[in-house]
């Protein structure tokens, strides 16, 4: 078995990230495969995907939005993340506990009576 030295672990890390070289990939392969990019500001992903790809082109990733081939939904640490809309389900799934219990520690009075499985 090879253990990766720390160097070998950092260039991995943004390898797997696209960061060491920018990508010959179409936007919604680069979105699938980072598994979520940071969106909480809605330009976030333009620039993160301009920073990662070739031949980014930002109608590209607009296009995919209105089309609802992305999304951008809440998922990790409560923050908003870009996703390919196949996998917002099983992202969410992952992280469902986490932001339901954030929602009720805000909002348990004003969702009192409520039905949050019907919800």
């Amino acid at each position: 078995m090879t253990v990766l030295g720390i160097r070998a672990l950092n260039r991995a890390t943004l390898a797997r990230q696209l960061l060491l070289d920018r990508a010959d990939l179409p936007v919604l392969d680069a979105v699938a495969h980072l598994c979520g990019l940071q969106a909480q500001e809605p330009q976030e992903p333009f620039t993160g995907l301009w920073s990662r790809l070739r031949a980014f082109d930002p109608a590209a990733l607009s296009d995919l939005l209105v089309r609802r081939n992305v999304v951008r939904t809440h998922l990790m640490r409560r923050t908003v993340h870009l996703l390919a809309a196949e996998d917002v389900l099983a992202w969410r799934a992952r992280h469902d506990l986490m932001l339901r219990q954030r929602v009720l520690g805000t909002y348990r009075r004003e969702l009192a009576g409520v039905d949050l499985g019907e919800l």
